[in-house]
């Protein structure tokens, strides 16, 4: 069995050469266990060196480096200026450790969003997962990939609610759900594709502008929903956006 080391996640505002993301990933062992210790509170060089019981070389090495990306640093120790006392000169965001992950089996992910859902808990896990986008934005982390895969157990749990044989009783079972939830007014123009228009969308309303789509959880919500009840996968794309400076969200599905 192969093992992999883990891999810590650093907020790096001192960073100079990717001014929109200052995210250091860390897979070094070494310098991961520094930061470990480091993590805890300040240590000086001497008990960095007695603590991960390698030479003093090699940790002088991997402190320098560490400098070098303004991930720590280092002031003089009050009680003997000879000695340098190293801190963390950055924010500790998160770690993996692939030798010790239990993955979540498919159904059981599906039954965590199908109890929030049942006990009426619709606009409470909407408002966590965009108080947790919003937060994760500001340190310049993107994870539309898992907010869509949010909405697409959230639009596979709604569809067994909102489904009809009638393509027109479907829609606005939808708009009435948006309506009901607070999620915004749907309007729906089918022709050879589908074309959906949100306005007050509770995604991206009152976000900034960003230059760019951000409904990832709606845009996931609709898209499980028609792939659901046409048996097939449709490509959905958000042509408009609040977060674009339009004055709506609009989708377009087709096959």
């Amino acid at each position: 069995m192969t093992t992999s080391n883990p891999i810590q996640i650093i907020l790096n505002e001192n960073k100079t050469n990717s001014p929109m993301v200052n995210i250091d990933i860390i897979k070094s062992p070494m310098k991961y266990e520094i930061l470990e210790l480091l993590r805890h509170g300040e240590m000086n060089f001497e008990d960095i060196v007695e603590n991960t019981k390698k030479s003093k070389a090699s940790i002088s090495m991997h402190l320098r480096d560490l400098r070098k990306e303004g991930i720590v640093n280092y002031k003089a120790d009050l009680t003997d200026n000879r000695k340098k006392i190293f801190y963390l000169n950055s924010d500790f965001l998160g770690s993996i450790n692939t030798n010790n992950t239990k993955t979540l089996k498919k159904d059981q992910t599906k039954s965590l969003i199908d109890e929030f859902i049942e006990k009426g808990d619709v606009e409470y896990i909407i408002l966590l997962t965009h108080t947790c986008k919003s937060l994760l934005l500001e340190f310049g982390m993107d994870i539309s990939p898992v907010l869509q895969k949010i909405g697409n157990h959230i639009g596979e749990y709604l569809f067994s609610q909102l489904k009809d044989d009638d393509l027109d009783t479907f829609t606005k079972n939808i708009s009435k759900y948006w309506l009901k939830n607070n999620l915004g007014e749907l309007t729906f123009n089918i022709n050879n594709n589908i074309e959906i228009t949100c306005t007050d969308c509770f995604e991206s309303k009152d976000s900034a502008i960003i230059g760019k789509p951000s409904c990832y959880l709606e845009k996931g919500m609709l898209e499980k929903l028609f792939n659901m009840y046409f048996n097939f996968d449709l490509n959905i794309d958000e042509i408009m956006c609040y977060s674009m400076g339009d004055g709506k969200c609009v989708y377009q599905l087709q096959p």
